[in-house]
């Protein structure tokens, strides 16, 4: 088994998954769905989780041994590949919130057991396929066609990680502007409610919060224009910015893009 051979494996494997799980995501909204943060059609997680399958259960008879590996193996790689992506982009490809036995919406019992009964799929129905494959091509070849797959992909992750970096500062300086404004309005209305209580508190803080949302439609729009189609695919890519503080405002800009309007 040759580390390029293992490499041409990935990117299929990453390419049919990102097949499946669009075709999946797509029918489900019943418009086109283009899944994975990278900009090429291939989602990489799916290509480790198979060579992980391939190089840990390879030779394995009994498939309930490579179900259990394969259920708790995608869990893990799961939620690391979560909480890594979280913290380095603060923002989230994947949410299970909603499903029932999930964990911090990273994983749930659900898409583990999905994993599972894949993982057996991949080892016994697609992988003896996968070899005959690559077995037909030279090994000459297959460094070739490995070289221009890396090329590809390295150029593809070091785009999005920039996009993905450059949209992270223009949606936190955004929301800083406005909080630096709503900070300056908030001042000026605890001065003015105490120089003049009868006007009443609630009616000062609805007038702040309109003021808010008018900052936010600004502060969008300015956003929006700044946008490159990079950085436009990452925010569809993504589900939210679930922990960072432009959450909100992050989701409007996605929802903005999504639907092809300015606020």
């Amino acid at each position: 088994m040759h580390i390029v051979t293992i490499f041409i494996w990935f990117i299929l494997y990453s390419t049919m998954g990102w097949i499946m799980e669009t075709f999946y995501c797509s029918l489900k909204s019943l418009k086109w769905n283009n899944r994975g943060m990278l900009m090429g059609p291939y989602c990489p997680i799916w290509g480790v989780g198979a060579i992980l399958d391939i190089l840990i259960c390879g030779g394995q008879q009994n498939p309930w041994i490579v179900f259990y590996v394969c259920m708790f193996g995608s869990a893990i790689l799961e939620y690391v590949t979560s909480y890594a992506t979280e913290r380095l982009f603060h923002a989230v490809w994947w949410d299970y919130s909603r499903l029932p036995f999930n964990l911090n919406g990273r994983i749930c019992l659900s898409c583990s057991l999905s994993f599972g009964i894949g993982g057996i799929a991949v080892l016994y129905g697609v992988q003896p396929y996968m070899v005959m494959f690559t077995n037909a091509i030279p090994l000459l070849w297959q460094e070739v066609i490995a070289l221009l797959f890396m090329a590809f992909f390295a150029v593809d992750c070091a785009l999005t990680a920039d996009s993905l970096i450059s949209l992270n500062v223009k949606l936190d300086a955004a929301i800083k502007a406005i909080d630096s404004q709503i900070s300056e309005r908030y001042e000026t209305f605890i001065e003015n409610t105490k120089q003049n209580l009868s006007e009443g508190i609630g009616k000062r803080k609805a007038s702040l919060e309109e003021y808010r949302e008018h900052r936010m439609r600004e502060e969008m729009n300015k956003t929006l224009s700044g946008i490159d189609w990079k950085q436009a695919h990452a925010l569809r890519s993504s589900v939210s910015f679930r922990q960072s503080r432009y959450s909100e405002f992050g989701s409007r800009v996605k929802n903005a893009i999504m639907t092809h309007k300015k606020e």
